[in-house]
């Protein structure tokens, strides 16, 4: 059982590395038994062949040479060419120079195409060897030599002409050095009788600097032993106290100082710990036709992990409040149903807390008790949903709101980052349901920042 099973192993890797082998013959690009027919010619000269020259048609290499041997005084040469070459009779071979290395190669001219094919094994005829890259060679060499001479007359007719303006300019220049020679010497004559005509000016300079000098170590002693203003100052012991009683003040002022400014940088962080957000905002209900608006102001601690808001809304229908009276007279009992529509803004207090991406808050809404909940899982995208203005016998308002920022990025300074679109419904769980579609501007400013701080201070 083993065995078989090693018998089919081997016979597989058998076969695959005869197909392998094949394949390579087969798609090779080069010259071999397999892909090539032989002929023969002879020539006289084979120098520069062997058996790996190349033969050539048209440029193209379609064969190489396969022997080389001598017969008769004369070069025979097998050559194989590839089968897919078309060789007729009266084709013709020359041997032609390939480099300046002495190597040669074949050339091969099919011969006509109205002549017959010559079969393999057959002789082709072989011509005299055609100028080759040696004479070519040698005629460049020649004509190389020639130029060469032209340029190297013209070389020395051009180093001869500036070898004579050297010798011009040197003797220019020998001729300026004599003169620059002759104004030295000059000069130092009329510094010398200068010197002697002024030798006693010069001795008199001389005695006031050693008496200046004189009087300045007269009172360097003086200022040593403690004489004089100036020893005085250096060395009197209540000069020293004064200025230690002053520098003592000054260290005692340095620390009130040291105290005012930690107030300050407290004051500073206080003010710009809070994080400042203005919002306006305005939607259109399509079932109404109203227009709501409002505004607001965010205050975000540094921590990011909640925030509080104060805002006002515009109420096109105003707030309505019903009143029930019921009164007893005779008997007879009355009750009256009256709704007053009072006021036509309403104002936001919220207080939230972020867990995430969810945020619950909750304070008035709208002027009434209200709760809220946002899940925002993008920075560009937020949904909210409300409930709020409980009341005896009605349903609660239900607001769900979808807030788009198309452009947000707090860190750029694009004008249009704060900007963003907002869409939802507004009373859902009402028959009076209306949708509504606006926008709105949420930005922060850091003067009101500073102004929310100052206040905050001021208020402690």
């Amino acid at each position: 059982m083993k065995i078989s099973r090693y018998v089919k192993i081997a016979s597989f890797f058998i076969i695959l590395g005869a197909a392998g082998t094949g394949y390579i013959i087969m798609s090779s690009s080069g010259f071999s038994r397999f892909n090539t027919k032989e002929y023969e010619l002879t020539i006289q000269d084979a120098t520069g062949l062997s058996s790996r020259s190349r033969v050539y048609m048209a440029g193209v290499p379609v064969g190489k040479v396969e022997e080389i041997s001598l017969e008769k005084g004369q070069a025979r040469i097998t050559i194989a060419v590839l089968r897919n070459v078309e060789i007729r009779r009266g084709s013709r071979i020359s041997r032609r120079s390939s480099s300046l290395l002495g190597t040669a190669m074949l050339y091969l001219d099919p011969g006509p195409v109205t002549e017959a094919l010559l079969p393999a094994g057959s002789l082709i005829g072989a011509d005299t060897e055609s100028a080759g890259l040696m004479e070519a060679a040698s005629e460049i060499l020649r004509e190389f030599q020639s130029n060469q001479m032209a340029l190297l007359t013209i070389s020395l007719e051009t180093f001869n002409s500036i070898a004579a303006k050297i010798d011009r300019r040197t003797e220019e220049e020998l001729e300026r050095i004599s003169r620059i020679l002759e104004s030295a010497a000059l000069i130092s004559e009329r510094v010398d009788r200068l010197l002697a005509s002024r030798e006693e000016d010069i001795g008199m300079a001389l005695l006031e600097i050693r008496l200046a000098m004189e009087n300045i170590r007269q009172i360097s002693g003086e200022v040593a032993l403690g004489r004089g203003n100036l020893g005085q100052v250096i060395y009197d012991d209540r000069l020293y106290n004064s200025l230690l009683s002053t520098v003592k003040e000054t260290e005692q002022a340095v620390v009130k100082l040291q105290g005012v400014l930690d107030g300050a940088g407290e004051f500073v962080n206080r003010t710009n710990g809070m994080g400042i957000m203005v919002d306006s905002r305005a939607n259109y209900g399509f079932t109404s036709s109203n227009v709501r608006a409002g505004a607001s102001l965010r205050l975000e601690p540094s921590s990011g992990d909640r925030w509080y808001r104060v805002g006002i809304n515009g109420v096109p229908e105003g707030i309505s409040s019903r009143v029930v009276t019921t009164t007893s007279s005779g008997g007879v009992t009355t009750t009256q149903d009256k709704t007053e529509t009072r006021y036509n803004f309403s104002v936001d207090a919220e207080l939230a807390r972020r867990f995430g991406i969810i945020t619950i808050r909750g304070g008035l809404l709208e002027s009434t008790a209200g709760i809220g909940v946002d899940i925002q899982p993008f920075r560009q995208f937020a949904v909210s949903g409300e409930l709020f203005n409980f009341r005896n016998g009605a349903l609660p308002n239900l607001r769900g709101t979808l807030t788009v920022y198309p452009f947000f990025n707090p860190d750029a300074n694009n004008p249009l980052n704060w900007i963003y679109l907002q869409g939802g419904i507004y009373d859902a769980l009402s028959a009076d349901r209306d949708l509504f579609l606006g926008g709105g501007l949420r930005f922060s400013d850091r003067d009101i920042r500073g102004l929310v701080g100052i206040a905050a201070s001021v208020a402690q």
